[in-house]
């Protein structure tokens, strides 16, 4: 049975509005009975908050059909690490990680770990320097990165993703970016692990032709670029 992975920002919704078409393809899917979940690089939001946007747009979700950076994230420190972390992450997605020994990031402390998503206009050169400080520090801890987007469409237009942020410290540093996201393949294979599918039997749909789409066909997931979000007509070439 095919299973349908959806992007969300771009494809389902673009800021707060539902795009055309979107609440019926999501619900011919529940009708049919075909396995689908939501894969998205947003780490402004926990998932509580991205199932309340989408029950507020009349599109019923589980918690546990959205698959985020956040999550994957957490399970990796979980698994590969065991003292403290910093994250670089939006106050709401912290959340996600308070499992976790988290230290201030203008700490002097050693972490494990240095977790980057997207601040948006709270990047600055104080806090982007704050991360490249600790990833000098010896050992040098982990750069976890929720996902390498490089930029999404608001309601003001294209703007920088975390993917650019990331590329800054990584280069800096000297640090390979462990990515836990779009278009890392270890997301796409817990995406498919987690509907019980094949690739031979997934379809990702999504805006960006490089993170949604060439992404998943370097695993064997057929791609479906849609022309709405991020899409731009040069896209095609």
């Amino acid at each position: 049975m095919t299973a349908i992975l959806f992007d969300l920002d771009g494809v389902v919704y673009q800021g707060e509005q539902v795009l055309p078409g979107a609440t019926q393809a999501i619900a011919w899917c529940r009708e049919n009975h075909l396995p689908h979940l939501f894969l998205t690089n947003t780490t402004s939001r926990p998932r509580q908050a991205l199932q309340n946007k989408l029950q507020n747009m009349g599109i019923s979700v589980l918690t546990e059909q959205i698959l985020t950076p956040a999550v994957a994230a957490l399970q990796w420190l979980q698994q590969n690490t065991r003292g403290k972390v910093a994250l670089f992450i939006p106050e709401a997605t912290r959340l996600e990680f308070q499992s976790l020994t988290v230290v201030a990031n203008d700490s002097n402390t050693d972490v494990d770990a240095v977790v980057v998503g997207d601040l948006g206009e709270a990047w600055d050169f104080s806090t982007l320097n704050q991360a490249f400080r600790l990833l000098m520090r010896e050992p040098h801890p982990a750069l976890v990165a929720l996902g390498m987007t490089r930029y999404w469409r608001g309601d003001d237009g294209l703007r920088l993703d975390a993917g650019a942020f990331v590329s800054a410290l990584a280069y800096a540093s000297g640090s390979t970016p462990v990515v836990l996201g779009k278009p890392a393949p270890l997301f796409y294979e817990a995406a498919l692990q987690l509907l019980g599918s094949t690739a031979a039997n997934a379809i990702m749909i999504g805006d960006d032709i490089r993170t949604d789409v060439d992404a998943a066909q370097k695993l064997s997931i057929k791609g479906v670029l849609v022309r709405t979000g991020k899409f731009r007509p040069a896209d095609l070439t």
